[in-house]
């Protein structure tokens, strides 16, 4: 049976993610006042922005594609997903000294796996539910046709680097996000309750935002906005109040999604809105551009993001025909 996901969406899910999160990886931390004007001016530009962050110019892309990366090709490498082979490619990554703006817990987990720690006990604990673990399961959600497999290797997945459970629902939350995006119309009615209930054993709160989800659907974007920074907050979790999209998974997650789903076929104004809801916007940018495009395709993105996707690296290397090639294997399997 022909894999329901086209090479042309699968390569334009990792490219669009790529863009997303280098946009992002630009203004990560600012407020969101500051980052939607960056993104509006910067977006109807003919040029990528000049900003540069940490030495890095537009093009470079942050942590959550570069292991968005190093899965998937332990994907192909492995014909399936297999947790050792995974977490032996982020042992490799880490102690090369590549990583662009890893979180803390991705960064403690992937310096355990390089000193030789076993991936089963790599995982940051609880509090740590960032959102390392779960963007980079876009790959996931574009491998697997099957439900059940898809699930569980984005909660496996997610374990090698994060033990909390927030963190590994939002990872599955991601990898179906990005299946339901490229297979079938973006319908709030149909999708919400479905995500509701893949993690509402798991993850209470984070199934509570998703079921919930079209109140912010139906507000304002800038209300919607306010009410989704404090998504998932636990008071007494070790999380400062925040005023902006943070690096927890919850609010990204729902913050993410709900900007997609106001805006499915306009990929440009989407990333606008994603990168505007300030702080982690490496993270927010990769989400909805990942969505974007696993729905459009590489084809469908407009010919300014295409023509930017061409300054897309990892430090000189794995530019976008090394994204489109992966993309291209991941569902010829």
């Amino acid at each position: 049976m022909a894999h329901p996901i086209t090479q042309d969406q699968a390569a334009g899910a990792l490219v669009a993610m790529a863009l997303g999160d280098s946009l992002g990886m630009l203004v990560a931390g600012q407020n969101p006042r500051y980052c939607k004007e960056f993104a509006q001016h910067s977006l109807t530009d003919d040029d990528p922005p000049w900003l540069e962050r940490d030495g890095f110019a537009f093009g470079q892309y942050a942590i959550d594609t570069q292991l968005a990366r190093e899965l998937g090709q332990s994907m192909v490498d492995s014909r399936g997903f297999d947790p050792t082979s995974f977490a032996t490619r982020i042992a490799q990554f880490f102690a090369s000294k590549s990583a662009v703006m890893a979180g803390d817990a991705t960064s403690k987990a992937g310096q355990r796996l390089a000193r030789g720690m076993v991936w089963a006990q790599s995982g940051e604990p609880a509090p740590a539910a960032g959102n390392g673990a779960a963007i980079r399961a876009v790959p996931i959600g574009l491998t697997f046709k099957n439900s059940e497999r898809r699930l569980g290797a984005a909660d496996m997945q997610a374990s090698v680097t994060h033990h909390d459970k927030r963190a590994r629902a939002a990872a599955q939350v991601v990898a179906e996000c990005v299946f339901l995006a490229a297979t079938s119309e973006v319908d709030p009615a149909t999708w919400l309750p479905h995500l509701s209930a893949i993690v509402d054993r798991v993850d209470p709160r984070l199934a509570n935002g998703l079921r919930h989800l079209d109140r912010q659907l139906a507000a304002p974007p800038d209300k919607a906005l306010e009410q989704l920074i404090l998504a998932g907050q636990v008071p007494d979790d070790g999380y400062p109040a925040p005023k902006t999209i943070s690096g927890f998974s919850t609010p990204t997650v729902l913050y993410g999604l709900q900007v997609f789903m106001r805006l499915p076929d306009d990929p440009h104004q989407a990333l606008e809105f994603g990168l505007g809801g300030g702080g982690d916007t490496s993270s927010s940018g990769a989400f909805v551009g990942a969505l974007c495009g696993a729905r459009h395709g590489l084809s469908g993105l407009s010919p300014r993001l295409q023509k930017w996707s061409r300054q897309l690296n990892d430090n000189g290397h794995h530019k976008v025909g090394d994204l489109v090639a992966l993309a291209h294997h991941l569902v010829s399997r």
